[in-house]
């Protein structure tokens, strides 16, 4: 903890250098995902997020998405000032509503409002500028580990959720057989259209409102992908509860907007998309099994059962589940559970 004022020391010279003024206040923002250190810096009525990151290379794909963004006209926080032999940088303070935390104070009984449903229209219209309009010309050669959404890392996530949930709950399957599985199912997701930018991480948490307009920021793990993948990953978000009904109507109106962009077969589309909505939410999986389940963080393990209801509604909507056995295996043994636990 020590390293923490020298921190703040850095990140205060560098707002005076932004500025022209010591910062009046520096304080930690807290922040559950990754390792960066984040500070809200002010001075009057001068506000700026500092960012404290040891990972050279992420911040460098960082920066160029932040400026190749702000080109298309992407809304991403401005960079103010960078100082990477040191590991820092200024960005634009966007406030702290997340689209998560709105949705869930905005909810009563579960219900999704009509302002809900029109900023995530707002969200898919901006998605789709991200992905296409954004990708059309992008340059990808200084993207972080991956330039591209490719059999790795489809196999990332795949053995991901095998690890860190499968196997923590001492489920029964066959490593081979599932091994098999998952080569099949990540040939069948490479054969989707993959000429687009994809975020990786498109759900709430990485979606800012700013007076009801949406900034996306945490985007450094983007590359080339297929449409369909940031779409499952905002729509099938465990935590945001969309209700199914909301959900389709939200993949209705994306194929609208996209349409207008590039020709798209919705039976195809939507064939793509609940493969992709299962891999993502197996990585989910995967991801409350490493936090929750091995790491013993209450949050995660109290969004497990969220996550499971997203996959009971899709274990019968996936075609390609059919053409892997060993999988639906796993899969029966985990949604059952879920099924006799609420009974």
């Amino acid at each position: 903890m020590s390293l923490i004022p020298n921190i703040a020391n850095k990140l205060s010279k560098l707002f005076k250098l932004w500025s022209g003024n010591v910062p009046e206040s520096a304080r930690q923002i807290l922040n559950s995902g990754s390792s960066r250190i984040y500070y809200r810096l002010k001075y009057m009525d001068k506000s700026a997020i500092g960012v404290y990151n040891t990972n050279f290379d992420e911040n460098i794909t960082f920066l160029n998405f932040t400026n190749q963004f702000s080109d298309s006209n992407i809304k991403v926080p401005i960079i103010y000032k960078e100082k990477l032999d040191d590991d820092i940088y200024l960005i634009q303070d966007l406030g702290d509503v997340q689209l998560l935390s709105w949705l869930i104070l905005d909810k009563t009984n579960h219900q999704f409002s009509d302002k809900a449903l029109s900023i995530y229209k707002i969200v898919i219209r901006e998605l789709v500028r991200i992905q296409i309009v954004a990708g059309r010309n992008f340059d990808y050669s200084k993207c972080y580990q991956f330039s591209e959404f490719d059999e790795q890392s489809i196999k990332f996530d795949l053995n991901y959720f095998k690890t860190n949930y499968a196997n923590t709950l001492n489920l029964s399957f066959d490593k081979n057989k599932l091994n098999a599985d998952f080569d099949l199912l990540a040939k069948y997701l490479l054969t989707a259209d993959n000429n687009y930018f994809m975020f990786r991480d498109f759900q709430a948490r990485n979606i800012i409102l700013v007076n009801d307009f949406p900034f996306f920021i945490d985007y450094q793990g983007g590359r080339k992908g297929p449409l369909q993948y940031d779409l499952v990953s905002l729509l099938f978000q465990a935590k945001a509860e969309i209700p199914i009904q909301t959900r389709n109507m939200l993949l209705e109106y994306y194929i609208s907007v996209a349409r207008l962009f590039i020709p798209i077969n919705k039976n195809n589309f939507i064939e793509y998309y609940f493969a992709f909505a299962l891999i993502r939410v197996l990585q989910t999986l995967g991801a409350y099994g490493l936090r929750g389940l091995i790491e013993k963080k209450s949050h995660f393990i109290e969004s497990i059962p969220l996550a499971i209801k997203n996959l009971v509604y899709l274990k019968d909507k996936i075609k390609i589940l059919n053409k892997l056995p060993e999988l639906k295996i796993i899969i029966d043994q985990i949604t059952n559970a879920e099924i006799n636990r609420n009974e």
